[in-house]
């Protein structure tokens, strides 16, 4: 288990601080207190959240694996659970429970979250937040995680353009499996920032007496409207991505069929050639033409005037189009 502590103070800014649940922890100067917990055990969770008088089914809440969003206000805290993209390498999205308390705010998370990573070097050197309190540390987690999905809708924008040109060049080796990953990667970008919607949306019509909501309710329809834009760029893209692969798939059904065109031309070519043969091969005593000089001659003539009437017919008819 690792722990972070972070003061918020007057001067707007986090200040790192021995990790603790209670005031006591805070430097002079801090009113308020950031609490980072990444890949907590059930025990040890258990036992130091303990401080904080949580209701039952907070600790319930955290350590339940669904992956289902959630905002629920219990008496002194509010407890949400809300979803972010991993990863490209991992499959299923991730979660961050957040505890907002009167002057506590507790993150819990099973792996690294680079948006918090960023959000603490950014606001304990060159930035500060807009206001005092858990507010702003709460709207800013929220905002860089939405941020960083918003950017990986776009990174995926660009590269099934890419994929698209690259169809439209003619390239004889499509990145079928990149195609596929691409798919999938976007269709749970759709799911989370839909999941992430239901999130924001709650958390505008929470109302905490700790947590100054009404302040934040403008952030939040921003925040709104940025992930509705996100939203219906991944639709977008899912159905572009299906059109590629539909595209694809016709492209792989027409090589086959060219294919076989080729393999039907063949063997009408030979068909009366193998018939031919298969006369001549025939072991009859009086077949004339074996005793004839110039028959061997003339049968390979023969053929070969075949052969070339049947390619001169199919060529005039379009069949090497």
């Amino acid at each position: 288990m690792i722990v972070n502590a972070y003061g918020i103070g007057n001067d707007k800014v986090l200040e790192p601080i021995a990790a603790g649940l209670s005031a006591a922890a805070l430097p002079d100067g801090s009113s308020h207190l950031w609490i980072d917990i990444e890949k907590p055990s059930p025990e040890e969770l258990r036992e130091l959240l303990v401080p904080l008088g949580l209701h039952l089914l907070v600790l319930e809440n955290l350590l339940d694996p669904a992956s289902s969003p959630l905002v629920a206000p219990y008496e002194g805290c509010l407890f949400v659970r809300f979803p972010f993209l991993r990863d490209e390498g991992l499959e299923d999205p991730g979660n961050l429970c957040l505890l907002i308390l009167e002057n506590t705010l507790v993150t819990v998370h099973a792996s690294s979250v680079p948006a918090l990573e960023q959000l603490v070097d950014d606001f304990t050197s060159t930035m500060r937040f807009q206001s005092e309190g858990i507010a702003p540390v709460f709207y800013h987690i929220v905002d860089r995680l939405i941020d960083d999905d918003m950017a990986a809708a776009l990174a995926s924008a660009r590269r099934g353009q890419a994929l698209a040109e690259q169809m439209e060049d003619g390239a004889n080796a499509m990145p079928i499996d990149e195609l596929r990953g691409l798919k999938r990667r976007v269709s749970r970008m759709a799911d989370t920032l839909e999941e992430q919607r239901l999130c924001v949306a709650n958390l505008q019509a929470a109302e905490m007496e700790f947590l100054d909501a009404k302040g934040l309710h403008l952030h939040f329809r921003d925040t709104l409207a940025h992930l509705e834009y996100a939203f219906t760029s991944t639709v977008r893209q899912q159905t572009h991505l299906s059109e590629l692969y539909q595209q694809h798939v016709l492209n792989l059904q027409d090589r086959t069929n060219r294919r076989l065109k080729i393999l039907t031309i063949l063997s009408s070519i030979f068909m009366p050639l193998t018939l031919i043969t298969g006369i001549y091969g025939m072991n009859f005593r009086h077949m004339p033409e074996l005793q004839w000089t110039y028959a061997y001659p003339a049968v390979i003539a023969a053929m070969l005037v075949i052969a070339s009437l049947l390619l001169w017919n199919f060529y005039r008819r379009g069949w090497f189009d």
